[in-house]
Parts: C-alpha cells; structure tokens; sequence
C-alpha cells in the first residue's frame, strides 16, 4: 500500500494538537507539509515534514493528495474549495462550512471531481454526540 501524502493546513491549536499528531500516527498517511505563515514551532515539532508559508505551495505540490483545513471557521469554505478545484481531497475542521449552501457547494465539487470532503469530527463517537436507536 503507498502513502498519502498530507498537508496540514494551520498549526494553531487545531494543526498543533489534532491533525499533524493524528496524520502522523495513522499508517497508510504521510505528513508531507505543514502550512504554516510564520514561525517555526512546526518545524520544530515535525522535523520530517516540510513547512510551507502559503496554501498555495501545498496545492501545486504533486505529492500531497489530501488537504486538511485546520484554520479559523471563517477560512473553511474557501481553502476547501480551492483545494477541491485544485484536485485534492480535504478534511475540514468544524465546523464543515459557514452555511448548508456553502456545505451542498463543496459536496457537490467533490463529487463532480471524484474526490472526498470530509469533516473532522474527533467526537462522533462520544457518548453526548451519539445516539441509540
């Protein structure tokens, strides 16, 4: 089986303590790049990854096949749609988009370009988010 290559898009909170940690452990997935505008505590962390200063740096790169979007709510929508018209396939942060539109939208993209937009969602199987039928 060969890797995925991933790029983490943010290292606040969201790329520091879920997505880069969880890429990294996950066989099959290979932390290709963190995007990262400005510092170096990616680096630092992930000496193995390289670390990008803008988005699109990481969507020209041939090697990177799944974006994950892990940025302020506001930005969701767009980095996902331009990663989608760019041909990768992405996870988002929640939340998934700003509205239903916005989320019909970017499902709609990926199905047109056979790709996979996902949420993140590190809680579904808490017992306060699930459910008994």
């Amino acid at each position: 089986m060969s890797e995925i290559g991933v790029a983490v898009i943010g290292f606040g909170l969201a790329g520091r303590v879920f997505h880069a940690p969880f890429v990294s452990a996950v066989p099959g997935l290979k932390l290709e790049a963190i995007v990262q505008r400005r510092g170096d505590e990616a680096a630092k962390a992930y000496p193995g990854a390289r670390i990008l200063r803008s988005v699109d740096e990481a969507l020209s790169d041939a090697s990177i096949k799944l974006i994950v979007v892990g940025t302020p709510n506001e930005t969701h929508y767009d980095l996902t749609k331009t990663a989608l018209l760019a041909g990768k396939h992405v996870v988002i942060d929640k939340p998934f988009a700003a509205t239903s539109a916005e989320a019909r939208e970017l499902i709609k993209i990926a199905t047109q370009n056979n790709l996979i937009v996902a949420p993140f969602h590190n809680r579904r199987w808490d017992g306060d988010f699930k459910t008994s039928a």
